[in-house]
């Protein structure tokens, strides 16, 4: 029952869209029928003979007269020249239609559409009615010039018998005429055309009636088409600008485009040419610009749709996208003959493109009536628009310029625009509010997270702390190193999940602060204790130059702990060598602590987006992972908490420097401010973990329960590894893994570092991570295949990417083999066996040949080597020195018990 009342209501909706549209189109044809009758021309009688009669017609009720039938016609003729009006007994006329063409009076057995002639009609008014008169012209092609009773009142062009004196200016021109004593107007329009291939002549309707009623049409017509055109170019205007100021959609390019051309074609080719009658720029350029106009409208009319999503269209567009813009071109050189030859051509391309827009906005009508239904009634005015036109075309209405059917189909096409554009933004409004509360959720999903993980960490970081406490004296040195390792890298988590929980108070509100007043010489001490590690291996130099007697601050000792520390760690990590130096200045009772690095520095894009929460540098750039991008944002805003503010200044390649600047505090006396305590006495986070430390930290249970024994034969050396990692944490993580009594290990912080020692010594493997400062793991394999063969030298690369391209891009750079991270202990052991042994083999297999060869020397080599030295003594002694020094290089070789070390040529 419920889908059968929702069909009913569905239904009923549809109903009611078409019920509107059958009302609109009521509404437009009656809009039109009014029109019609309330600006239609009344005619006369008939014209006969060249000659009407207008005595029983009232000029003053304001009627328009079309001075439409048979009119007298001179081929090839003038009726008055040089101001003279010629006997026309001598001349014989003959009766043509008008509006027409004259093309087969003019020459009746080939008919043709250049030449000139004259046409003559005879008005007979009251002559007793003494009031003035106007004639209005709307076109004659080319060029035409009117007399009345036997003077020339106007012109358009200038008229001659001859190409060359000739000027063609079809424009439309009204004049005011009286009749003669006898109430009679002669009316004669000389006309010439020689570049128009059309039919030529007069080719509409000329209207006579008083001087009033002819400027009051005028001036409602002219009012009509400039309407019709300034509403089209708003239309352009504000489309053009909603899309550069918008996401650029290329449709409202292309509606712009269409209302544009449309102003074009109203100001260009309508009753008036009201273009033409300010800025006249040639009958040529007239024809090519209309034409124009036409192709490019049709294109972008084209182009507004989603007429790509036709199924056999899509295939054939780029053949008429490249006729139609093509011919819009060629029609810009062309003669108005050739553009008129052409008229074929761009009837049919107009026609595909308003074919293919309809059946467009038909299939995107039919999905859903309602949603479209502008869309609907825009297409419903357009297709009226035209139909009106082609009936009143065929039917010979004559009347002033309607433009409210193409002003309804572009309103409603631009209220599509607008409902499209209101849509977005309400669906961006709510994205928008969707993502709040997913970002809302994110933060608090972090916090929770972060809470859930302090518990047993800390259980863990205890109960290690405890072991190393009470068996420190029974452990081996090296254990007690690696159970500190341990210790330290536990800390600097706890500090992470900190950072993550400061995160969510921070954005809840101010958290409170412990103010009191300390001292910041011995906080920026106990900092550099932490990271001092880390900056030796580097070759980075951390400089406290904050004197002991530097004032106290007033502030919250751990906030400030976290944000020196931060600060601190963010320049060691961007430095790969010089120094990290810590200032400190009072300027206008504030204390402000300045940490300069001589770093990588940042460029302005960089610097913009420092301060955001989860911002990081580009890896691509910086070859350094890990963190959240966390610690200056929270430092910034710890800052500002304080009252204080957090500034940088910074360039590429040219270091950095963060100042922070925190309220001086009024000591009293017999304060004390003790010295910091060791390392376990900071709060505050740590520099979080590459991926490698923490996945092998993560594994250490595994390489407990799974050891691997690797089996050597007595008097066999240990491999020499080479370790290629930024981060010290990492070098004693493999340290641990790969014993000294089975492996020899040399680790190194960068690439430069790892060729100046590839010659050194033969080294059996090279380890190295891929994103390091300056130079890239994939870079160092590189350069080291450069010199190395994949069995020469092996590669092994640690990587955190295990997508298939970042894989693919390792081996294509020359790596052997790669361990993700998280890695195994079991794992990566295996695969340094794996790779070693084969070096080994490889190594062993070389020297088996060499011996092979070297046992294959025959005694009669000798016999023939001494002969040859023998025989050239007597011809060249130059070239037997050498031949003796080579023979003896090569007994020296072949006596060396390591064959490979070094080669001899042959």
């Amino acid at each position: 029952m419920d889908l059968l009342n929702h069909a009913t209501k569905q239904r009923l909706k549809k109903g009611h869209v078409l019920l509107l549209l059958a009302l609109l189109i009521v509404i437009l044809a009656g809009l039109r029928l009014l029109w019609m009758e309330s600006f239609r021309d009344q005619k006369q009688a008939e014209i006969q003979n060249g000659e009407l009669d207008l005595h029983a017609w009232s000029a003053e009720e304001g009627d328009i007269v079309l001075l439409d039938g048979e009119w007298e016609f001179y081929p090839s003729q003038w009726l008055i020249q040089d101001g003279q009006m010629l006997a026309s007994e001598e001349q014989k006329p003959v009766l043509i239609q008008v509006p027409d063409g004259w093309n087969e009076a003019m020459r009746p057995e080939a008919p043709t559409p250049y030449g000139f002639g004259s046409y003559r009609l005879r008005l007979y008014v009251d002559p007793n009615k003494d009031m003035n008169y106007s004639i209005r012209v709307p076109s004659v092609r080319t060029s035409s010039a009117l007399y009345v009773n036997g003077r020339l009142l106007a012109a358009s062009g200038q008229v001659a018998a001859s190409k060359n004196s000739y000027i063609a200016r079809n424009l439309p021109y009204a004049t005011t005429v009286t009749a003669d004593d006898e109430g009679i107007i002669d009316l004669v329009i000389q006309a010439a055309n020689y570049v128009d291939s059309r039919s030529s002549g007069i080719i509409r309707s000329i209207k006579f009636g008083s001087e009033a009623a002819i400027a009051k049409e005028m001036k409602f017509s002219v009012s009509m088409q400039l309407l019709g055109a300034i509403i089209f170019l708003i239309h352009a205007v504000y489309a053009l600008i909603l899309f550069l100021l918008g996401n650029r959609e290329k449709r409202l390019l292309y509606f712009s485009l269409l209302a544009f051309c449309t102003t074009l074609s109203s100001l260009f080719s309508n009753d008036e040419k009201l273009f033409h009658q300010l800025f006249y720029m040639g009958y040529t350029w007239d024809f090519r610009i209309s034409n124009v106009s036409f192709l490019i409208g049709a294109y972008a009319l084209l182009e507004c749709t989603n007429h790509r999503e036709l199924r056999y269209w899509s295939k054939m567009y780029p053949v008429y996208r490249f006729c139609v813009l093509g011919a819009a071109g060629l029609t810009l050189c062309l003669e108005p003959a050739q553009v008129i030859a052409l008229f074929p051509t761009y009837f049919v391309l107009g026609l595909v493109a308003a074919g293919v827009t309809m059946i467009t906005m038909f299939k995107k009508i039919i999905k859903d009536l309602k949603k479209h239904v502008l869309l609907l009634c825009s297409m419903l005015a357009l297709i009226h628009h035209f139909l009106w036109s082609l009936c009143w075309r065929e039917m010979g209405v004559s009347i002033v310029h309607y433009p409210f059917d193409l002003m309804i189909s572009m309103g409603c096409i631009a209220s599509v625009w607008f409902k499209d554009y209101f849509n977005m933004h309400a669906n961006t409004k709510e994205l928008a509010s969707t993502l709040q509360r997913m970002n809302n959720h994110k933060d608090q999903f972090l916090a929770n997270t972060s809470h859930e993980f302090k518990n047993p960490l800390h259980s863990m970081l205890n109960m290690s702390q405890s072991v190393l406490k009470r068996e420190r004296h029974v452990l081996q040195e090296r254990s007690v190193k690696e159970l500190d390792t341990v210790l330290s890298v536990g800390r600097r988590l706890t500090f992470i999940l900190n950072d993550l929980i400061d995160v969510m108070s921070l954005q809840e509100g101010a958290p409170r602060l412990d103010k009191k007043a300390i001292r910041i010489q011995p906080i920026v001490t106990g900092v550099m204790d932490m990271l001092q590690f880390n900056a030796e291996v580097k070759s980075v130099r951390i400089a406290n130059q904050i004197p002991d007697e530097f004032p106290p601050v007033l502030a919250d000792e751990n906030r400030v702990i976290q944000i020196v520390f931060n600060l601190l760690h963010n320049a060691v990590k961007y430095t790969n060598e010089g120094e990290a130096t810590i200032k400190a200045y009072v300027s206008e009772g504030r204390a402000y602590i300045a940490i300069t690095d001589t770093g990588i520095g940042m460029g302005a894009e960089m610097l913009k987006r420092l301060f955001l929460p989860y911002e990081q540098a580009s890896t691509n750039e910086t070859k350094i992972e890990g963190g959240f991008g966390l610690g200056l944002s929270i430092s910034k805003q710890l800052v500002e908490l304080h009252g204080g503010a957090l500034e940088v200044s910074s360039a590429p390649e040219k270091g950095s420097t963060f100042t922070f600047s925190l309220e001086l505090a009024n000591e009293p006396a017999g304060v004390r401010h003790e010295r910091l305590q060791p390392l376990q006495a900071l709060t505050g986070p740590l520099k979080q973990l590459g991926d490698i430390s923490v996945g092998l930290e993560q594994s250490g249970a595994a390489s407990a329960a799974a050891p691997v024994a690797t089996v050597r034969r007595e008097g066999e050396r240990r491999p020499f590894i080479l370790i290629v990692d930024d981060d010290p944490v990492n070098h004693q993580v493999l340290e641990a893994i790969l014993p000294p009594d089975e492996y020899d290990l040399t680790m190194v912080t960068g690439g430069k570092e790892a060729l100046a020692l590839l010659d050194a010594r033969e080294w059996d493997l090279v380890i190295t991570d891929i994103m390091m400062p300056q130079m890239s793991g994939y870079e160092l394999t590189r350069r080291i295949r450069e010199q190395y063969t994949l069995t020469e030298l092996p590669i092994l690369l640690l990587t955190a990417r295990s997508q298939p391209k970042d894989v693919q891009s390792g081996f294509l750079a020359g790596a052997n083999d790669y361990v993700t991270k998280p890695v195994e202990p079991l794992e990566i052991k295996s695969r340094i066996e794996a790779l070693t042994t084969i070096k080994k083999m490889v190594r062993e297999q070389l020297q088996l040949e060499a011996a092979w060869l070297q046992a294959q020397i025959q005694p009669h080599f000798l016999f023939n080597t001494l002969n040859a030295v023998t025989a050239l003594s007597d011809i060249d002694l130059d070239k037997m020195r050498s031949l003796l020094d080579e023979f003896s290089h090569y007994l020296r070789s072949k006596f060396k018990f390591q064959h490979m070390d070094e080669f001899v040529p042959i």
